[in-house]
């Protein structure tokens, strides 16, 4: 009994190492990703896309690990959760990869483009999904299952900062003298909703998390306040797109 007690801990501490492994690589893909669009780099843009197939790999990996856990072991109680989760959570990092895929076309795609304009308009969003993604992935590596509660407030966040740039844009859209133009909009626009599920799937990973440790799931029962509005990040971001398409030629590029 106890070997087999010992083989099911090992399986669990294989794949635990594999989803840690496969979310440095997602990480490393969307800070890629920022730095490409900053720099206006399609060559690092590109990297990030040729790189996307290893995340797969993971995936898959993960996938096949999971489910020949749950047949020839069939875990019960918190290594039944733990199982059930990573299956959920290899699908959130796969996406997130995704997403950072597409922000790092948009910089290939914008080659031609000034692309500094864009990062004064999605650059606190951008900090503010990363910052949701590594705070996700520390509270997994970690087992923080009360930074997950706090986490989950990020959700009303997210899509309150994309709605007003996506407001922003359009109302200087109907202002010729604003200066943006409809391709840049289109951009910003595309980048902004890759931004939302970056930082939604985020939160996944960490009500994930929650259930491992907890038993209960956050899925459909957040709390309420979440959905307050963030004034303050909002605001700022205004105040960035009026800033970017007053002179766009002429913004510097940021470090992400």
């Amino acid at each position: 009994m106890q070997q087999e007690i010992n083989y099911l801990q090992q399986l669990l501490a294989t794949l635990r190492t594999r989803l840690l492994v496969m979310a440095a690589s997602v990480g490393i893909a969307l800070e890629e990703a920022g730095k490409a669009l900053a720099a206006n780099d399609p060559g690092r843009a590109t990297a990030v896309m040729e790189n996307d197939a290893a995340i797969d790999a993971l995936e898959n990996e993960i996938d096949e690990m999971a489910l020949q856990l749950l047949a020839r072991t069939q875990p019960v109680a918190g290594d039944l959760r733990f199982v059930v989760s990573a299956l959920r959570m290899v699908v959130d990092l796969e996406r997130i990869g995704d997403e950072a895929v597409s922000v790092a076309e948009q910089a290939v795609l914008m080659q031609d483009t000034p692309g500094c304009a864009v990062i004064p308009q999605v650059l606190p969003m951008f900090q503010r999904a990363r910052e949701a993604y590594e705070q996700a992935v520390r509270i997994f590596r970690e087992n923080r299952a009360d930074e997950a509660l706090q986490c989950i407030h990020g959700d009303g966040e997210a899509l309150q900062c994309e709605v007003r740039i996506i407001q922003g844009i359009m109302e200087r859209l109907s202002d010729p003298t604003s200066g943006l133009k409809p391709p840049l909009a289109m951009h910003i626009i595309l980048i902004t909703r890759s931004l939302t599920r970056i930082w939604r799937r985020s939160i996944n990973i960490a009500e994930h998390v929650y259930f491992i440790s907890q038993g209960e799931s956050l899925k459909h029962n957040k709390l309420e306040d979440k959905t307050a509005p963030p004034a303050a990040l909002a605001d700022g971001m205004e105040e960035d797109i009026a800033t970017a398409t007053e002179d766009p030629t002429t913004a510097n590029p940021a470090e992400v």
